[in-house]
């Protein structure tokens, strides 16, 4: 959610307090955010439920058939989700790069599949 007209003035007014009161303060390179761990694991719970695949196919449990396809598609929500805050939170670099990453994986598929 952006900070209103209002809020970007208070934040301005105190970064410039902060910085006539500590200039140390001002030279600082701003703090990176944390990168989202939703796409990683993510992966992991789509591993996970790979190898529930496996086990369902190996002892013929439906409950862990159902296990595996709940896991991987979670998953998958779980990575779509994390893309989805890394374009609206990110900024315009990083943002730039998730899209053109996923826009030549896009091409690389409508390539493969124009071929057969």
């Amino acid at each position: 959610m952006p900070l209103s007209e209002r809020e970007q003035q208070i934040l301005a007014e105190m970064e410039k307090n902060l910085a006539t009161e500590d200039p140390r303060f001002a030279e600082k390179e701003p703090a990176r955010r944390a990168e989202p761990v939703g796409a990683k694991l993510g992966i992991v719970v789509i591993f996970v439920g790979i190898l529930l695949l496996v086990g369902f196919f190996a002892s013929q449990l439906l409950i862990v058939g159902v296990a595996a396809f709940a896991a991987m598609v979670g998953g998958i929500v779980m990575i779509a989700s994390s893309l989805r805050s890394v374009m609206r939170t990110s900024s315009g670099e990083r943002r730039a790069r998730v899209q053109s990453a996923l826009s030549s994986w896009e091409a690389r598929l409508r390539d493969r599949y124009k071929r057969r």
